[in-house]
């Protein structure tokens, strides 16, 4: 069985390792028919080598090509701050802001957050409860023993408010 164009041309490049090496060249000592094929092979490859530019029309090229380059991109022409261009890219602009976010979490989880330090960022306030910050529900004499819990409910909503109760324990009535 003769050895393929491609394996052929790997041996001729000399990209072939071992043990396929030996064994080509052990296949060509033998097969005229494969030895034609290399021959044919190696005048191809002459001849794309010949009809490519020398190394010195390559230096010269280059340099044109550079100075090119260099004119059209690369001038000497200052641009001012205000009319340059800023392009930025959404996820870059997701990963900047993602970015900031940490180290803003991160610098109170890192330097604590005293009441001294966080009065000076965020204004906080307590209420007091006392005897002007309560209202009474009725004017009577009687306490809030005497309202159920459902029109006590009912007035706080009335007025606004939100109020969430749970239950601790039960006692049973006696």
């Amino acid at each position: 069985m003769c050895i393929d164009d491609g394996l052929l041309s790997s041996y001729l490049d000399g990209e072939l390792g071992e043990p396929y090496k030996s064994q080509v060249e052990e296949h060509l000592s033998y097969c005229t028919a494969c030895q034609s094929r290399l021959e044919k092979l190696k005048k191809l490859d002459a001849i794309i080598k010949g009809v490519g530019p020398s190394d010195e029309e390559l230096t010269s090229r280059q340099e044109q090509t550079l100075s090119i380059l260099e004119k059209k991109c690369f001038s000497n022409k200052k641009i001012s701050f205000w009319r340059k261009k800023l392009e930025v890219s959404i996820p870059s602009m997701v990963t900047a802001a993602a970015g900031i976010i940490v180290v803003f979490i991160g610098s109170f989880a890192l330097f604590g957050s005293s009441s001294s330090n966080t009065s000076d960022i965020m204004p906080s306030f307590s209420a007091q409860a006392g005897s002007e910050n309560v209202h009474l529900v009725s004017t009577k004499e009687q306490g809030l023993d005497a309202y159920s819990l459902e029109e006590i409910m009912k007035y706080l909503d009335s007025k606004g408010y939100n109020v969430d109760i749970s239950i601790k324990g039960l006692k049973p009535i006696e």
